[in-house]
């Protein structure tokens, strides 16, 4: 249990310009090197845990070609490649133990506490990509750990902001951006120094099994629905480019799924490059040390034409791009209602054609 601190920026018309520290108290989190330390030592993790991927393939009956199937973390070609990377790095200096992955998996989604209340969580929780996900999904078998409960802005902050900005009009601009400073630090925290140091080096650990081996924490999926995605993408949201993974502005998502799309995906890919960096910093300097307002235009022209928002994160001195471990979950792309719709209208379309399809379907 900590404190957060983060600077709020108020701009050159308010009562008291420049930025000025706040403080949330009681951030709740459980170090991820604890959590890793944890699972890898755990004799229930021992028989299930994959320490290298393969390839699985499948050989449909009166075919000649097998099927390559996918699934699992430790089958899927973005582990393998990471394995084969991590194998064909120089060791760390006198090392020649084992090197291996160890693949994380992170859910973060808010949570509403009672019907008629506005109390919520807003709990993280990390799974071992080197287990199965139908061992994940058996919650006797505690295979999910819980690594931080995430704060809101609270209404004290408007107290505040009215505190030091006086007559001068705080837009939401600026609260969205307070909100986003708040989401950052509390991520500045879990990602430590010891982290960003064991991410980058590995860290020598004595599994269950008795072998000592290198291990090196990968983030490969990070989970959670739209609002989210745009805090831990740095993109706007309802920004001109509404995608957390590519540049494709609104006024062409009417092309999806098409051809011309797929090409626009590949060439418009959103990436966590230099030049992208560089205009963080510029548009950071612009409301923190010139005081110009967090809608202000010439902070508009730097992050404007990519939705971008102004923060650059502690995983950046890696070869780690946040833009890739944004995965589809369908839970979360899909609204509820939107679902049950769909859903209806299938329905609707089998009774159409024929209707014991619909039985059969109820069958399964």
């Amino acid at each position: 249990k900590v404190t957060v601190q983060i600077c709020t920026p108020f701009h050159h018309r308010a009562w008291h310009p420049g930025p000025k520290k706040y403080i949330v108290e009681g951030f709740h989190y459980h170090s991820l090197m604890d959590i890793i330390c944890e699972n890898v030592s755990d004799p229930s993790h021992h028989q299930l845990f994959h320490y290298e991927p393969y390839k699985l393939h499948w050989q449909p009956p009166h075919k000649a070609k097998d099927v390559r199937v996918y699934g699992k973390l430790y089958t899927s070609e973005n582990f393998l490649t990471a394995h084969c990377q991590l194998q064909d790095s120089p060791p760390e200096f006198r090392c020649t133990l084992p090197r291996h992955i160890i693949a994380l998996m992170m859910w973060l989604d808010a949570t509403r506490l009672a019907t008629f209340s506005t109390a919520k969580l807003w709990p993280l929780y990390i799974y071992m990509g080197n287990e199965s996900k139908y061992m994940h999904c058996q919650p006797l078998v505690n295979l999910c750990s819980h690594a931080a409960y995430f704060h809101m802005l609270l209404d004290a902050l408007k107290d505040f902001a009215a505190d030091n900005a006086g007559n001068s009009h705080l837009g939401d601009d600026f609260f969205t951006h307070c909100h986003r400073e708040l989401f950052y630090a509390q991520w500045g925290i879990l990602l430590d120094n010891e982290f960003i140091e064991v991410y980058q080096h590995g860290i020598v650990s004595q599994c269950y099994n008795g072998i000592t081996d290198q291990l090196y924490p990968h983030i490969f999926t990070y989970s959670a629905d739209y609002p989210e995605k745009v805090l831990i993408a740095t993109i706007r949201n309802m920004g001109v480019c509404p995608c957390p993974h590519c540049l494709i502005p609104k006024s062409r998502v009417h092309q999806i799924a098409t051809e011309r799309d797929m090409l626009q995906q590949m060439f418009l890919q959103c990436c966590d490059t230099k030049e992208w960096h560089d205009k963080v910093v510029a548009a950071h300097r612009l409301i923190y040390e010139k005081q110009y307002g967090v809608h202000a235009s010439q902070v508009e022209e730097l992050l404007k034409s990519e939705s971008l928002n102004a923060f650059s994160e502690r995983l950046s001195i890696t070869t780690f791009d946040l833009f890739h471990m944004l995965v589809v979950d369908l839970l979360h792309e899909f609204e509820l209602r939107v679902w049950k719709a769909i859903f209806i209208h299938l329905l609707r379309m089998l009774d159409a054609s024929k209707k014991s399809i619909v039985h059969e379907l109820d069958c399964w």
